[in-house]
């Protein structure tokens, strides 16, 4: 059955689908981490779901059994496992219940071998990490941009789709993982998800897990009793306790200490806090959804994050890709972002040249979106003539940023070698002299990026920081990884 590639229209789940009678023809949307397909269904049959070859619906994931689930379609939609080793899961649409086995009973979610349950419209079928959506079938048209709940623009295929799932997934309780790396825009993606959920209108608490010790993130998010330790001269609620009935957004989890992570998983499973220097528990009702620039598996199989953490939060897993990889996104994004600063700043709009618009295309941007927030909000200052040249636009090419990511290959060989080892998919030695060429070239690039920036900045670590497109805490982290000192303090 052929896979078809479309385009999103985010109107189209602002509320609750008809009865599947009422479509017509229907389809099958697709998500898994990175990937994503449409297939076209029959007006009636079985349709049969999984890794093998001999499926109508083939999901190509080790997380799916070969034969994991059948659709029965007829005047109603019904679904089967067929005693899948990771299990199928049903997300209602209206369902604002915690995800996850040992919150929910299986009589509420997942399905036992041979056992029929009626899908409804809207509603999730997760088979393994695979998420799955029955929709009327559409033709193709594009996503008009979304100005203020989600990202600004949406022209790349891969993000439209990421998209299109997550405002599905916005409608039900289920936890929402976004990975990407730093300034790809995950940040936004949770936002647009807050604003098509039924919490919309209760507060979105955002942070950044890498700002904070692990003692300061258990004092602000749980909150603490008078006298819990010295200053602690008045009691303070929590910001979960704060955020109740709203959102709660994550971000950098992989940063999180392996000792707090313990703990936030009691919150998950008990949906209370206990305040630092309390006895009672105090119930929550929020919302999770976490981000992260590293491969949580990858951190799990070294040690460093815990299993049954990521599988409370990876309810389903969206992959924000790189700027690099949406050149269709980058002038329009450039354009936008230069248009609002000079709107707010009272400036006039400049024009790009030609030579910066190849530019813009042919750096690699490292610190993606929000590098090339900076430096569109800079170039009106430099441009002449109300025109914004080529020398105001970075010039380095994408290939030291590919070496960068070999770096972080390098450093994660010995986990990838530690999981595949019986396979043999991944050869660690072969890996490792693929990457260390590249390696010492990304470090060498990487190093002079940081310095430029700071001698920019006057070591000013705040500043540098933004004109890098990372936060403070990353480019301290990056200063001690390639062994560079900290600018003293003037």
């Amino acid at each position: 059955m052929k896979v078809e590639e479309r385009l999103v229209n985010e109107t189209q789940f602002t509320h609750r689908p008809a009865p599947y009678e009422h479509h017509g023809a229907l389809e099958a949307l697709v998500y898994n981490r990175h990937n994503c397909g449409v297939f076209h269904l029959p007006e009636s049959g079985v349709v049969r779901v999984g890794r093998g070859p001999d499926n109508e619906i083939r999901i190509d994931d080790h997380s799916v059994s070969r034969n994991h689930l059948l659709l029965h379609i007829g005047s109603d939609i019904e679904i089967e496992d067929l005693g899948s080793a990771n299990g199928t899961l049903l997300v209602r649409a209206d369902s604002d219940a915690f995800d996850g086995p040992t919150r929910r009973s299986e009589a509420e979610a997942n399905l036992h071998r041979g056992s029929r349950r009626l899908l409804e419209p809207g509603d999730f079928v997760r088979a393994g990490t695979a998420m799955i959506v029955i929709q009327p079938r559409q033709a193709p048209h594009l996503l008009t941009p979304v100005a203020h709940h989600g990202p600004a623009i949406l022209l790349d295929p891969e993000m439209q789709r990421a998209y299109e799932v997550a405002l599905r997934a916005a409608q039900t309780g289920i936890s929402v993982l976004i990975t990407g790396e730093t300034g790809a825009g995950k940040e936004l993606f949770a936002e647009a998800i807050h604003q098509r959920s039924n919490r919309r209108e209760r507060p979105l608490l955002r942070l950044n897990c890498a700002a904070l010790s692990a003692s300061l993130l258990e004092s602000e998010l749980f909150g603490h009793e008078r006298g819990a330790f010295t200053g602690a001269n008045q009691a303070k609620t929590g910001l979960l306790e704060s955020t109740n009935g709203g959102t709660v957004f994550l971000d950098e989890i992989g940063e999180m200490p392996l000792t707090f992570q313990a703990k936030l998983l009691r919150v998950l499973e008990e949906r209370s806090v206990l305040r630092v220097g309390a006895t009672r528990p105090t119930s929550i009702d929020v919302r999770f959804v976490w981000a992260t620039n590293r491969d949580l598996r990858l951190e799990v199989s070294a040690g460093r994050f815990r299993s049954d953490l990521y599988y409370r939060i990876a309810g389903v897993e969206f992959a924000i890709p790189p700027l690099r990889e949406r050149q269709v996104e980058i002038e329009p994004l450039a354009r936008h972002f230069l248009q609002l600063f000079c709107e707010r700043s009272a400036l006039p709009v400049p024009d790009i040249s030609p030579g910066a618009l190849a530019a813009l295309h042919r750096y690699s941007w490292p610190g993606n979106v929000r590098e090339l927030k900076n430096v569109m909000e800079r170039a009106p200052f430099a441009s002449k003539a109300g025109v914004i040249a080529e020398t105001q636009i970075p010039t380095n090419t994408d290939q030291p940023e590919r070496a960068v990511h070999a770096v972080h290959a390098v450093h994660a060989v010995h986990a990838v070698h530690a999981v595949h080892t019986d396979s043999g998919l991944f050869p660690a030695e072969e890996l490792t002299q693929a990457f260390v060429p590249a390696a010492f070239t990304a470090l060498k690039d990487e190093r002079e990026r940081i310095l430029e920036a700071l001698n920019q900045c006057a070591g000013n670590q705040t500043r540098a920081a933004k004109l890098l497109g990372v936060s403070r805490r990353t480019l301290i982290n990056n200063l001690e990884r390639l062994n560079l000192p900290r600018p003293k303090k003037g």
